[in-house]
């Protein structure tokens, strides 16, 4: 199944990639950006520097009337230190991420993509996943309800106040997919429900697989939405809910998070339960922002993944292009 993956993916990388080839590219067919972030955080009184660098591009190309050829990519780089016990706390070393990488074709009936992309579930969970830092910590338990998965076939449609996504996921170790269904109700409000389900490994018959809802509302600088969730993971049951608000003035942004991801049973080790307010400057293509971090939860111990359940100070700056 990989190897039919791959070559799926290289068939349909061609296919869009050579009308584009052979035509001019110019400025509104393609285009590049990135971001340069240093970011520095104190978790329970120590510091990790959480820097990043992002490079990507993106194009169309018209192939005729009816279809027109997209793609896109990005890698995200991050510096990783590898503790040897030294004095000097060892070696830093730069870790890559390629978070998008994709291919597809746009129709008048939808787009139909593969690759490393979105699923049809992210288009729902954004609607909470837009702070600065502190928030999107509840959906990314299995593969088909994670902001992107690699070897994804997404087909998405947009008709008036109404969208759809739907995704298969053809890992050979998270095969899935999902669901999605957005209605705008008034241009200020928008509800949205999903499903999303995966196989977590070879020859694991447990599936998981979690229901959305959420809904936002947007007014100038207003934005307040909420998230929440309720499925299971290994046939251990979980509930999350997820709220973000924020208000936008001059070019200033206030806003609050809520995380909570709750398991059934008694390891707590998966567990999110914070409060986080940030504060951003935004000047053109410069931001500066800092964010706080408060632990709800019993365990507040930096040592765990992410240090989600640990008190936290960050502050960033980036630069976009």
């Amino acid at each position: 199944m990989n190897n039919i993956n791959k070559a799926l993916s290289l068939t349909l990388a061609a296919i869009v990639s050579m009308p584009t080839l052979a035509a001019n590219i110019n400025t509104d067919d393609f285009s590049f950006g990135g971001r340069v972030e240093a970011r520095g955080a104190l978790t329970d009184s120590d510091f990790n520097d959480k820097s990043r660098v992002r490079f990507g591009g993106q194009g169309k190309h018209e192939i005729n009337e009816a279809l027109t050829a997209v793609g896109k990519f990005e890698y995200e780089f991050t510096q990783e230190k590898k503790d040897d016990g030294s004095s000097n706390g060892g070696d830093t070393s730069v870790a890559n991420n390629l978070r998008y990488a994709y291919v597809g074709v746009e129709t008048a009936h939808g787009t139909l993509t593969y690759g490393t992309q979105d699923n049809a579930v992210t288009y729902l969970t954004n609607f909470t996943d837009v702070a600065e830092v502190y928030s999107g910590y509840t959906n990314e338990e299995f593969s088909a309800s994670g902001d992107r998965s690699e070897d994804t076939v997404l087909y998405s449609v947009v008709k008036g106040d109404l969208t759809f996504n739907a995704s298969a996921n053809l890992q050979e170790n998270a095969q899935g997919g999902g669901a999605m269904v957005a209605y705008k109700l008034l241009p200020s409000v928008e509800v949205s429900a999903g499903y999303a389900a995966t196989e977590t490994a070879v020859g694991d018959t447990d599936s998981s697989d979690v229901y959305m809802l959420g809904a936002r509302y947007t007014n100038a600088g207003v934005l307040v939405s909420g998230l929440v969730q309720k499925g299971s993971v290994n046939n251990e049951d979980f509930n999350a809910v997820d709220a973000f608000a924020s208000y936008g003035f001059g070019e200033n942004k206030v806003s609050v998070s809520y995380n909570y991801l709750q398991f059934d049973g008694d390891d707590q080790g998966q567990d999110v339960n914070f409060v986080a307010f940030e504060y951003g400057r935004y000047i053109g293509d410069v931001a500066a922002y800092a964010g706080y971090k408060i632990a709800l939860g019993s365990d507040i111990s930096a040592d765990r993944k992410n240090d989600v359940n640990a008190d936290e100070f960050i502050v960033g700056a980036r630069y976009s292009f």
